[in-house]
């Protein structure tokens, strides 16, 4: 067996050590730094996009919420102004009827003058016809 140490190892052994530090300055510590910043930015653009959702989320209660009162409020002034307008319409259709019925009682009251005329006239002109008549049977022509 050969007990004397074989150099090419230890060698090989601190080539491994100087270039792995090497690789270690200018590859693996600034990859890892990029990495973790990397990391960062995205778990701090997470967490913003996440604020923005619940904030937008908010706004959209806000605006449906808002949204809601104003057409209660509309709804409320729609009801009014058709209160308002059949009240108004129902007030000129009263006005029409009561104009309406006052030219009819007047008309009925000259109606009903004529036919209290025409009655008189006819009663004094029915005595005269009758008589008349009862001539022109009874063969007496006066």
């Amino acid at each position: 067996m050969n007990l004397t140490p074989d150099f090419t190892l230890v060698l090989q052994v601190i080539l491994f050590i100087i270039v792995w530090r090497g690789l270690s300055r200018l590859a693996f510590t600034p990859t890892s730094e990029v990495l973790a910043q990397r990391v960062q930015r995205t778990v701090a653009a997470e967490r913003e996009a996440v604020a923005m959702v619940s904030s937008a989320g908010a706004d959209r209660d806000t605006y449906d919420r808002t949204v809601q009162e104003r057409r209660a409020q509309m709804a409320t002034e729609i009801a009014s102004a058709r209160n308002a307008a059949q009240e108004e319409s129902s007030r000129a259709l009263n006005d029409a009827r009561e104009a309406a019925n006052k030219g009819l009682a007047a008309q009925r009251a000259v109606v009903a003058e004529q036919i209290d005329s025409a009655r008189a006239k006819l009663s004094s002109s029915a005595d005269e016809i009758a008589a008349q008549m009862l001539g022109r049977v009874t063969g007496n022509a006066s």
